[in-house]
């Protein structure tokens, strides 16, 4: 086979509490990875004259600072791949919103190459691990998982069913800066969550340790968080380190929520998606 296409999906943190800093700069945090069906399309073809990377979206991305790259050239020089190939990637997850678009093509193209060159995709965790925490999760099975250590100890977790409307700002934030800026002093321990019954309904909420920190630099977000509380969610949290800020809806498929929305936000991607399967 010469040629392979593959849907990327995007991730939403249910939850997110960071535990502590580690000697190696990195943060130990105890996370709730959920698979939505907002996905980017990617496409890979052998049998070309030269490598080519093509990004079809609204903003420029840098060949060389982008993880598809990243992941393309470990693949090849840990695999002694000679040949090159031709990659397309059309993108629909905001680019820096929390929603992990950057980690799962990466995943995404680790597993298309594997794919085409006959290599086992159990191979490729060794991979994933040096490109981020989050590419080990999208390289999985697993619709939703528990994620430990950085976010690469990964348990499954039961794949609610539930209807999620983001709302993702025109703007982005900067993981590092998040980090950074979090103020964490101590260690702690997690505040864990039972696979018996959806997060959301759980006595904790929905925890996302960088809320304080981000809505008080971007208080729209704040604003954004509680239009969807009086829309009546189940729950609402902001995603990652953000800015993109989801609602949980039970039951039938908020159209009219997601439409209403669409009228009054102008300055924000607005989706309306589902559990990924």
């Amino acid at each position: 086979m010469k040629n392979y296409f593959i849907l990327s999906p995007a991730k939403i943190n249910l939850t997110l509490q960071v535990l502590k800093k580690r000697k190696d700069n990195y943060h130990e945090i105890y996370t709730i990875f959920q698979k939505i069906d907002l996905f980017d399309e990617i496409e890979i073809r052998r049998g070309v004259r030269s490598f080519s990377l093509e990004f079809f979206c609204n903003v420029p991305i840098p060949l060389e600072e982008n993880l598809v790259y990243k992941a393309y050239k470990l693949f090849k020089k840990n695999f002694n791949i000679k040949e090159d190939v031709a990659i397309k990637v059309k993108k629909t997850i905001p680019i820096c919103a929390g929603l992990g678009g950057g980690s799962s093509n990466a995943a995404s193209v680790l597993k298309g190459l594997a794919y085409l060159y006959g290599i086992k995709v159990e191979n490729l965790y060794p991979l994933a691990k040096t490109l981020g925490a989050d590419v080990t999760f999208f390289l999985t099975p697993y619709p939703s998982a528990i994620g430990k250590g950085i976010g690469d100890e990964l348990n499954p977790f039961p794949n609610f069913s539930a209807w999620y409307v983001l709302i993702s700002p025109n703007f982005q934030i900067s993981t590092k800066w998040a980090y950074e800026n979090l103020g964490l002093t101590k260690s702690k321990n997690p505040i864990y969550y039972t696979s018996e019954i959806p997060p959301w309904y759980q006595p904790q909420g929905l925890i996302n340790d960088f809320e304080p920190l981000v809505f008080k630099k971007y208080k729209i977000l704040q604003k954004y968080k509680e239009t969807l509380k009086n829309l009546g969610a189940s729950a609402v949290s902001l995603s990652g380190t953000g800015p993109s800020i989801f609602a949980v809806f039970d039951g039938d498929a908020p159209f009219f929520i997601y439409k209403y929305l669409k009228l009054l936000i102008k300055d924000c991607n607005i989706f309306l998606v589902k559990n990924w399967e």
